[in-house]
């Protein structure tokens, strides 16, 4: 019987709203919380793209709170202001046909604030200490949190998804959580008991769960990519009966075995083997990282190895980048066998508007010369992770100002790999100068040549002060 061929669940990761903010927030620490008018643009304009390109969901945190929901819940919800703001979010998503995604973080992300005021319900850490960020598990009085805020969101809004996260900022340790469970163990039981409570509220709703720091992604005693096994992998199965997809989304590798997608009972899905993760600092036209023929390759491969979910990361955009990535991506989903080519000249066509087939064929090479530029220039034996790269930074989350460009510096690119990207970027810039004048939309050209002037200056300077040779 042939393969389907199409992701069943193709979903847009925001991730944070302001990731997706078209002007950028140059002091402002991770994870950005305001959400005023910029952002809603920033928002709205990504689910123009996304609805044209097929997704059918947009997962976006931070919509009320970041890390400090209060112990009644819903108070988090009085300000007029940002519920006025949420709503236009919300409205826009329906008119494009798009479901916004419920963020959950499970005992973890959102609860700093009640763990202050109740300390019953804290956590501890590895050495019995009270934990940061975690609520326990084995405390009732920790579900009938997750309780109040699942049946306050769902009276709110119609949510067509949850997302839930456990372990991001750590998990509780004590001997009947994690201690005594196990850290794959622990987190498995909590998404399973937390998907039967979102099950309750709403039996429609997408659950998928993200197993991020389950474990620490390493080579295994055979030099391969560790993945769950034995017990661990037992844990997961018995997860994947409770909800409707886990999305191992592979930062530096992934956590199942492609041998061990078919025992789970539920969906299996990645983020397509490469994205960029944005922040809300960066100038909005500091950089041009198109990757439309790797997530291709990525998104082809996942698929032939039984993926049928996707969570694709997004950005501004305002980055022509990011746009044709996000563009690209969710046209690859509903047929992984496209050529990425063509898939991208439709994507230009639509956006740029060019006057003729020739213009058209000359931008297309010129973001696959882009990416080429780049990544052709990547020095792989010293890039962190199993998979490389999963996730590449644009800079530090955690900062109060501008980031370094350091997707430009080691381990990424060396000294030769940054002469070779200079010349290849030189080389588009020049291609993107002399087109200017052959597309509709005139104003979208200007931002692909501002990426690059920027991106080769940011080269230079990098160049310059590491004492490399960087004159032409």
């Amino acid at each position: 019987m042939p393969a389907e061929p199409a992701y069943r669940h193709r979903i847009a990761f925001g991730t944070w709203i302001n990731d997706m903010r078209n002007e950028p927030l140059p002091l402002e620490q991770w994870p950005a919380p305001q959400l005023d008018d910029t952002t809603v643009e920033g928002i709205t304009r990504t689910l123009d793209v996304i609805s044209d390109a097929g997704y059918g969901y947009l997962d976006a945190f931070g919509l009320y709170a970041t890390t400090n929901y209060p112990p009644d819940i819903v108070s988090a919800f009085d300000d007029p202001e940002r519920a006025r703001q949420v709503e236009r979010v919300f409205a826009a998503a329906d008119r494009r046909g798009i479901k916004m995604t419920l963020c959950l973080g499970v005992h973890t992300w959102g609860y700093d604030r009640i763990i202050r005021e109740d300390p019953s319900v804290r956590g501890l850490d590895k050495d019995g200490n009270p934990h940061p960020h975690a609520m326990c598990g084995a405390k009732e009085k920790s579900w009938e949190y997750i309780d109040r805020l699942v049946r306050t969101m769902f009276s709110r809004h119609d949510f067509g998804a949850v997302h839930l996260e456990s372990a991001d900022l750590g998990y509780c340790m004590c001997p009947e959580c994690a201690g005594g469970l196990g850290s794959v163990g622990y987190n498995a039981r909590l998404n399973a008991r937390a998907a039967q409570i979102i099950k309750a509220h709403s039996k429609e709703a997408l659950t998928y769960v993200c197993p991020i720091n389950w474990e620490p992604w390493r080579l295994g005693d055979d030099g391969k990519q560790h993945t769950f096994s034995g017990e661990t992998l037992q844990h997961v199965i018995e997860l994947s009966r409770h909800i409707d997809v886990f999305m191992d989304q592979g930062h530096h590798g992934r956590f199942i075995s492609w041998d061990d997608v078919p025992r789970l009972h539920c969906d299996y899905g990645t983020s397509g083997g490469l994205w960029l993760y944005h922040g809300c600092r960066q100038d909005r036209l500091s950089y041009l990282v198109p990757y439309v023929r790797r997530l291709a390759g990525h998104i082809r491969d996942h698929h032939e190895h039984g993926a049928r979910a996707a969570l694709l990361y997004q950005g501004p955009m305002a980055n022509p980048g990011v746009r044709v990535n996000s563009a690209c991506g969710g046209r690859l989903l509903q047929d992984p066998a496209r050529d990425p080519a063509d898939v991208l000249a439709e994507v230009i066509q639509d956006a740029w508007k060019p006057r003729s087939d020739e213009a058209l064929r000359r931008l297309t090479q010129l973001f696959l010369d882009v990416e080429e530029g780049y990544f052709g220039a990547w020095d792989t034996s010293r890039i962190q992770g199993i998979e490389p790269p999963g996730e590449l930074m644009l800079g530090s989350l955690f900062n109060t100002s501008p980031d370094a460009a350091t997707h430009l510096m080691e381990p990424y690119l060396d000294a030769e790999g940054r002469a070779a990207c200079h010349a290849a970027w030189r080389g588009a810039l020049g291609e993107a100068l002399e087109l200017r004048e052959q597309f509709e939309d005139r104003a979208a050209l200007e931002g692909i040549i501002r990426t690059l002037n920027v991106s080769l200056q940011l080269l230079a300077t990098i160049r310059m002060a590491k004492g490399e040779k960087w004159l032409d």
